[in-house]
């Protein structure tokens, strides 16, 4: 009798084993089919969220849009199946060319190229990132093509010059206002090394014009005060307006120019 009590109990003993068995692998099937499910859903939402970027209803994404310095634009963004709860970042990574505020305001700031970035996010968490380009370039109207009107004092007479809307003009303006020594060669002209360089792009004009303001190489500032025919290659930067007072107020030696963004008040300054 109790050989059968025995045995019935490790019967029972043997059921409740493959009983709990059973449900611990139905809970861990469970759970890895809840984790595979949850890894789904977030691949499944980055791989299908389609993220489109638009400026001026041209899309935008991964492609270069062109502005003109000192011009605006907006970056639409359109995200499906649904954008609700979803954040939206932009950055650039050239500020001072174009900037992009909160809302994706552009604003051509100068001549380059910058990238702008647009994040979007959920729970703090990063889900797509698209990118575009923006190329600011030189305005077209007939008044902006002069450029940026900028005033070299000699000996305390002023001069009224042009700095030409390109990238070698506009960070030599960036500098300004700036007092340089400048010394006299051939006869023709006055310059000056810097300690850094400048963007070139460089032709032979071959033949300068007196109050011609070019760059020589990558770091020499020239100014011309007569006219004459050359070989070499400049890149252009501006125009003095008065050539011929310029060349009598420089004389045949060294001498000091300070360049200052703005225009003459016709008193020396």
């Amino acid at each position: 009798m109790l050989e059968n009590d025995q045995t019935i109990e490790k019967v029972r003993q043997n059921k409740w084993k493959k009983r709990l068995f059973s449900l611990l692998l139905v809970l861990d099937m469970a759970f890895s089919f809840s984790v595979c499910l949850i890894s789904a859903v977030k691949t499944e939402a980055r791989e299908n969220l389609s993220v489109t970027l638009k400026v001026d209803s041209k899309k935008a994404n991964k492609k270069t849009v062109s502005m003109k310095k000192g011009s605006g634009k907006k970056i639409k963004i359109s995200i499906a199946p649904n954008k609700s709860g979803m954040k939206i970042k932009y950055s650039s990574n050239h500020k001072s060319v174009v900037s992009v505020s909160r809302t994706g305001k552009l604003k051509a700031k100068k001549t380059g190229t910058a990238k702008i970035s647009v994040t979007v996010s959920k729970n703090g968490r990063k889900i797509r990132t698209e990118w575009l380009k923006i190329r600011v370039r030189r305005t077209n109207s007939s008044a902006e093509k002069k450029g940026t009107p900028v005033v070299l004092t000699v000996n305390g007479e002023a001069f009224q010059a042009i700095f030409y809307n390109n990238k070698t003009a506009d960070e030599l303006v960036e500098k300004m206002p700036m007092t340089l020594n400048m010394k006299e060669l051939n006869g023709n002209e006055k310059y000056h090394y810097f300690n850094e360089e400048f963007p070139t792009d460089e032709k032979a004009p071959g033949k300068i014009k007196a109050g011609d303001i070019m760059l020589y190489g990558s770091d020499c500032l020239v100014a011309f005060y007569k006219s004459h025919k050359t070989p070499y290659e400049y890149t252009t930067v501006g125009k003095i307006e008065d050539a011929a007072g310029f060349e009598k107020a420089v004389g045949s030696g060294d001498v000091k120019i300070t360049f200052k963004a703005g225009k003459s008040s016709g008193n020396g300054e």
